[in-house]
């Protein structure tokens, strides 16, 4: 008898102690919590999501490149995209995406003489379009010096200068070319989203 009370008592005690040991996270993530942005940015125009969402161009087509981007109408309006930055390395598109220097944007323009960032201007909705073309992505490509500074477009296998955009034949893995955006919404605050890759195609 006393040995039956006493394995109730050694059960009844681990019981205790396993619920008391339960981590109360608060505000921060638990070890296996989605982490889901404050407010979403989706690519309405993605023609597929692989990790990131992905749009398609093609040079046979003009090499054209279009990137809608929107958030809950809930959240306000975007105000501009404030800067681009692309390459094939998180690291140096990030930093360049958080550097004051106009060089690292891809929406950057000369006006009398010196280079500036030019935000990409909202139209008051919830909604933003981002337009490019592969001849002004070389452009920024040839802006940033050899392929050994800043990486080649895609697959590390390329031929030429940093003018020369590495296409796949049809049968071929297309070249992708990742876009970093830092959004401003009209309150004023910023958003970075999941990078957007553009699918080149022959």
């Amino acid at each position: 008898m006393k040995r039956n009370i006493f394995k109730i008592y050694a059960l009844a005690l681990l019981s205790f102690g396993a619920f008391s040991c339960e981590k109360d996270y608060g505000d921060n993530l638990g070890p296996v919590e989605d982490s889901i942005a404050a407010i979403p940015v989706t690519v309405t125009n993605a023609d597929a999501f692989e990790r990131y969402p992905v749009v398609n161009t093609s040079v046979a087509g003009g090499g054209n490149i279009t990137i809608t981007m929107e958030i809950p109408a809930s959240a306000g309006a975007i105000r501009e995209i404030s800067k681009v930055a692309t390459g094939p390395f998180a690291t140096i598109t990030l930093t360049n995406l958080n550097s004051t220097a106009a060089i690292t944007a891809l929406n950057s323009r000369i006006v009398n003489g010196t280079r500036t960032v030019t935000p990409i201007v909202g139209n008051g909705s919830n909604s933003i379009t981002f337009t490019t073309t592969l001849a002004d992505y070389l452009a920024y490509r040839n802006s940033q010096g050899t392929p050994a500074n800043f990486g080649p477009a895609g697959p590390p296998a390329t031929t030429g200068g940093p003018g020369t955009l590495p296409v796949p034949s049809a049968t071929a893995t297309p070249t992708d070319i990742q876009f970093y955006f830092r959004l401003t919404l009209e309150d004023g605050s910023t958003i970075v989203p999941l990078p957007v890759r553009v699918r080149v195609q022959p």
